[in-house]
């Protein structure tokens, strides 16, 4: 679930920087202040950013998210991962596409398999995917763990330099130059990184504004978030967290958090499901059971060092719930996530766990 966060942007009234020279100590930071904004993914884009030099970087930008499309958009027929989904044995892959594959591993590691990528097959069998299934109460249990078959983000070989190395094996990052053969050692397996896409999308843009020398900044993609240094009169960024409810078209909040250098994401079930008969079926598919996930968790958001790990860990967690989230968090604190979590209880009552890290920067609303 995308799209959960609200932006809180308060007017900046206080000069900049009091370092450059006096015809500019006069001049008020809003003057230097450039926001652009698109479409892209299937959703929109926002970023705000300071910059002396008042560039518009809306072309580059539109020229990074179109080539990473290119590379990773399951949507995009002929993509890297649309030909590499649709293939018998596996396909090519760019740095792009390598790029994403091993931040996915990570994730996938740290999690025990909670957060696969290829769980595609069951996302577009339960109608998450370009597919849609109207009718996922007639889902059937052979059906299901025929496709469980195919989960497996262990059993993925990358091919170079006439060597077959594991996703365990691999070290370093892939040169333009490498020629890259993901293998695919069943038929019918396939890719998707939406559960990491759009944030991973935020840090690559991320990147394009640093090598600008651009450091205050805030970069939003369906949601997902990313943040330099703190805003010219020294406050930090604020974002609210809305609440988790069916019908929420105001926004209405639950908490707001304050950021700096960190990337947000927020996944959740409260908006993007199927109900048949009585029975919500989320959009969050267990990569163990291959059926839509059955726990009162509603929403996990997380601050992490750039936006592509807090948008799959968030992905993570939603598959995991509220309890075993916790327990995981307590023990894996090297990975040192920022991480509120909002559940319900049986009478529908909000029930939330803040991460001892998140404390100071979360202002919780209402529990």
């Amino acid at each position: 679930m995308k799209s959960a966060i609200t932006f809180i942007i308060p007017v900046i009234i206080t000069s900049i920087l009091a370092s450059c020279n006096a015809e500019l100590e006069k001049t008020t930071s809003e003057e230097f202040k450039q926001t652009i904004t698109g479409e892209a993914q299937g959703t929109t884009w926002r970023i705000v950013y300071y910059d002396l030099q008042e560039r518009n970087f809306k072309p580059q930008v539109d020229s990074i998210l179109s080539r990473i499309d290119e590379s990773v958009s399951t949507y995009l027929p002929n993509s890297v991962i649309d030909r590499w989904n649709k293939s018998d044995s596996g396909a090519y892959i760019d740095p792009l596409f390598f790029d994403l594959l091993t931040q996915s591993w990570e994730v996938y590691e740290a999690t025990n398999g909670a957060f696969d990528p290829t769980v595609k097959p069951l996302v577009s069998y339960w109608g998450f995917g370009p597919e849609r299934f109207e009718h996922p109460e007639l889902a059937d249990q052979q059906t299901v763990d025929s496709l469980l078959q195919l989960v497996n983000f262990d059993t993925l070989r990358i091919v170079k330099n006439k060597g077959s190395f594991s996703m365990s094996e691999l070290e370093g990052s892939m040169k333009e130059t490498d020629r890259l053969f993901l293998t695919k050692p069943m038929m019918g397996m396939q890719l998707d990184f939406n559960a990491i896409g759009q944030g991973w999308s935020v840090d690559k843009v991320v990147q394009f504004l640093e090598s600008k020398d651009l450091k205050l900044f805030f970069v939003e993609i369906g949601g997902e978030i990313s943040v330099g240094y703190p805003k010219p009169d020294g406050s930090l960024w604020r974002f609210g967290i809305d609440k988790p409810i069916d019908e929420n078209a105001e926004r209405a909040l639950q908490a707001v958090i304050n950021l700096r250098n960190k990337g947000l994401a927020t996944s959740g079930n409260y908006r993007k499901f199927y109900e048949r008969d009585g029975i919500r079926y989320s959009h969050t598919i267990d990569p163990a059971s291959g059926y839509p996930v059955q726990h009162n968790l509603l929403s996990a958001t997380v601050v992490s060092k750039n936006a592509g790990a807090a948008d799959a860990y968030a992905t993570a967690f939603m598959v995991m719930g509220m309890d075993s989230t916790i327990n995981f968090l307590s023990s894996n604190a090297y990975l040192n996530n920022y991480v509120y979590l909002i559940s319900s209880d049986e009478e529908g009552k909000y029930e939330t766990f803040t991460s001892e890290q998140i404390v100071r920067a979360i202002e919780v609303l209402e529990e």
